[in-house]
């Protein structure tokens, strides 16, 4: 047995208790870089090289189907009962194969622009300065609670089209799917009922939601998801279902991570916050790198091999899980200078928290909006920020990180 298997750190890992789970990605990525993890039923691969080479796949080895993933840690009693869950998921775009991938990301492309997103910022400006003065009038405040999760949450429903006396079902909702669809190895039998009822909920709002669209068109992304076409072909019930879900999932908890885990980087790191605000406009693009790189939100990217191959001297078997820890590869020494440092003028910095290859985070780019946004606003109108309280829990999920709480003093 892999003498990794005997570091406490690694039952807490495959049963997501692990708080800081960096030491245990340096001794994976140097001592077992390829490693079977029985308890999760999936390969582990922890080198930048190698996690970077099996996002992009050159040689079309590689599924991005998560279905064994969700189903091998399953009891087999849970399995019936996980299965509609499971096939939802695997409709979201970043689990699709090409030829459907190719064809719902062509058309999802056809709305989701950078111009749009762009024509966004005002509102995203707006809605950053009314949290803040919230903020501003308090003494103490729990940035996640206040800030990190309203903003991409009222960024998003606004973008999608939700009315405001649906958001937070919507919100809700989709947090409680979360515990399943995050998760990995055997925690994942404890979740299904949860996400089932969060997505049948779910479910039954977007279909009124795109009933009213078709009759009613406003401009939204699911009118324009409803209505889009490209040689002929349009995205299905099912297929928008799926997107209207995700595209929540991928872009609210994720940027509420990227913004939580910037400030606790800053209030740790104070000469970086003063080197920042001393020079907001010329530093937020490469800080935002930075803490996408340091702490990224999605921590894995998971494939599953279409054919038998060997990597590193380990043999992979055809239908096997590999999962690719975006967080290790992005602290391999080989790649970056003290990687364990915090440096927000890091160049180059070619890190791979959005993924990488034809999978490339489709709202990578108002995700650094809404990062360039805020973190420019906070060095202004929050320059004294100081921790109020050390105790710094995550949540437990294994495919995001994401803090509960991050109480401050707004005046210290």
């Amino acid at each position: 047995m892999c003498a990794i298997t005997h570091d406490p750190d690694y039952e807490d890992f495959c049963y997501q208790r692990l708080n800081d789970p960096y030491p245990f990605f340096a001794r994976l990525r140097k001592e077992d870089p390829v490693h079977w993890c029985e308890p999760m039923h999936m390969w582990l691969v922890t080198r930048y090289d190698d996690v970077r080479a099996a996002l992009r796949d050159k040689e079309k080895r590689l599924s991005t189907s998560r279905r064994p993933m969700y189903t091998d840690p399953l009891l087999p009693e849970n399995r019936a009962r996980a299965a509609p869950m499971i096939d939802h998921i695997c409709r979201w775009l970043l689990n699709v194969d090409p030829p459907d991938h190719t064809r719902m990301r062509k058309l999802v492309s056809l709305v989701f622009t950078p111009r749009m997103l762009n024509d966004l910022k005002p509102r995203i400006e707006a809605i950053v300065e009314g949290l803040l003065d919230d903020i501003c009038a308090a003494g103490e405040t729990d940035l996640i609670h206040s800030f990190t999760l309203p903003l991409p949450a009222a960024v998003i429903c606004e973008m999608l089209g939700v009315p405001d006396d649906r958001r937070e079902l919507y919100c809700e909702c989709v947090k409680g799917m979360l515990s399943f669809s995050s998760g990995g190895g055997p925690a994942i039998n404890d979740h299904i009922d949860e996400a089932q009822a969060c997505l049948d909920r779910l479910i039954a709002l977007f279909d009124e939601l795109i009933a009213e669209r078709r009759t009613n068109p406003q401009a939204d992304l699911i009118t324009a998801m409803t209505e889009a076409e490209a040689d002929g072909d349009r995205l299905s019930r099912e297929e928008l279902f799926a997107l209207c879900v995700f595209i929540f999932i991928a872009g609210h908890e994720t940027t509420s991570s990227l913004l939580a885990s910037g400030m606790l980087a800053f209030l740790q790191n104070p000469e970086q916050f003063e080197k920042f605000k001393a020079d907001p406009d010329g530093l937020v693009d490469s800080a935002v790198e930075e803490f996408l790189r340091h702490d990224p939100p999605v921590t894995r990217g998971a494939r599953v091999a279409l054919q038998d191959f060997e990597l590193r001297g380990k043999q992979i078997r055809e239908g096997q899980t590999i999962t690719h820890l975006i967080g290790a590869a992005n602290r391999d020494p080989e790649v970056f200078d003290n990687p364990d440092t915090v440096d927000i003028t890091r160049q180059p910095n070619n890190h791979v928290g959005f993924g990488f290859g034809m999978h490339f985070c489709l709202g990578a780019h108002l995700a650094r909006i809404e990062g360039s946004v805020a973190f420019r606003a906070i060095a202004r109108r929050l320059p004294n920020l100081l921790l109020a309280d050390n105790d710094l829990p995550f949540k437990r999920a294994l495919g995001l990180r994401s803090l509960e709480k991050l109480r401050v003093h707004v005046n210290a």
